[in-house]
């Protein structure tokens, strides 16, 4: 064996052995089917994330879409792995030069045409191989163009590319977008809806994406994602509506367990009201104020607003603060809304309008 082997003029691997020295050339194409494309798989990050609000006002349920890596792979493979007879959609990817094609499996049909005339897609989808009707085929078009929409979004940042429908099939012999030994690009996305899931596959060959494949391959850590302003959006109503639990503690009296087991129905526990008391909010010290009477009600005036953390730094007293919550002593819930449901304002914007506060309005 030699010391050395050393690539020749055609960058071929040149082996030496007993017998000789014999040419060991490598398919160039096959060096790539493993690498990772960093770029790529953002753009499909961003994607999931963002046609998850989509798909959800087309079928008015949550749906998870789970990402799978991209593959490169030699387009007879990527036939074997479907089904004969599935829903092929023919797309020109423009700027580039080439066709691609957008494979939607019948579960996810079944699914979003189930889902959409009331159904909720837990019945499993009946095996047929018939041609999809004008109305089906209507409704996976409409899905199409979601898709469409938000996957050109996720690439926007690094490339515009733009997807144009140009027919669609239900056998891949009538549509072949390259030949059985090219290679191509393939991407899936898994979709959830109500616990069954289906698979949306897009495939490009491989020597369509020429102009961009520097920039699948490269590591591109200045690509920004944009904020999901609407699912945010939708996220804060949601903790706007959330319930919350509000306590004043009114009094407490510390007594031993004798004086408790010496206690009859009918005995007067004297206790002693403050000026000032604390709120808590889901057993969270937030608001201080005095206590009062407002249209026959008791009620609290607040005279601050403070982040429980504050709270704890600056307490009240030692006696009031030694509970976060109304396991730590006696707390009167003031008529359930601190001042009733027609003075709920009180502890908005609206602190006005306060009477008999003092010691003979309590």
């Amino acid at each position: 064996m030699a010391e050395e082997n050393q690539p020749d003029e055609n960058g071929a691997t040149l082996v030496e052995d007993e017998a000789g020295v014999r040419p060991f050339v490598f398919d160039r194409m096959h060096r790539v089917l493993r690498r990772r494309m960093p770029t790529l798989e953002l753009i499909h990050e961003r994607f999931a994330r963002t046609v998850r609000l989509t798909l959800f006002n087309l079928v008015r349920r949550s749906v998870e879409v789970s990402i799978h890596l991209p593959q490169v792979k030699a387009y007879g493979d990527f036939l074997d792995e479907l089904p004969k007879q599935t829903n092929i959609n023919i797309v020109n990817v423009k700027p580039l030069r080439g066709v691609g094609c957008w494979i939607i499996d019948p579960q996810v049909v079944y699914l979003v045409i189930d889902n959409m005339f009331g159904g909720e897609g837990r019945l499993p989808p009946k095996a047929t191989t018939k041609e999809y009707t004008a109305t089906e085929l209507r409704i996976i078009r409409r899905l199409l163009d979601g898709i469409f929409n938000e996957y050109e979004k996720a690439w926007k940042p690094v490339y515009e590319v733009k997807f144009e429908f140009m027919r669609s099939e239900t056998s891949f012999q009538f549509a072949k977008i390259t030949g059985p030994e090219e290679m191509v690009l393939h991407c899936k996305f898994t979709l959830n809806i109500n616990g069954r899931e289906g698979d949306i596959d897009l495939c490009i060959p491989f020597w369509v994406l020429e102009p961009v494949k520097t920039l699948l391959f490269n590591n591109l850590q200045s690509f920004q994602t944009e904020d999901d302003g609407e699912w945010g959006r939708k996220l804060e109503e949601e903790v706007q509506t959330a319930p919350l639990t509000m306590v004043a503690r009114l009094a407490e009296r510390q007594m031993t367990l004798g004086d408790i087991l010496s206690l009859a129905v009918g005995e007067v526990i004297p206790v002693e009201i403050g000026d000032l008391t604390t709120i808590y909010i889901d057993n969270l010290p937030m608001i201080r104020g005095r206590f009062g009477v407002k249209n026959g009600k008791y009620a609290v005036k607040t005279d601050e607003m403070k982040n429980p953390v504050e709270f704890m730094k600056n307490p009240l007293d030692g006696r009031q603060m030694s509970s976060a919550g109304p396991s730590g002593g006696s707390f009167a819930d003031l008529g359930g809304s601190l001042g009733g449901p027609s003075d709920s304002g009180m502890l908005g914007a609206d602190l006005g309008g306060f009477s008999d506060f003092g010691p003979s309005g309590r």
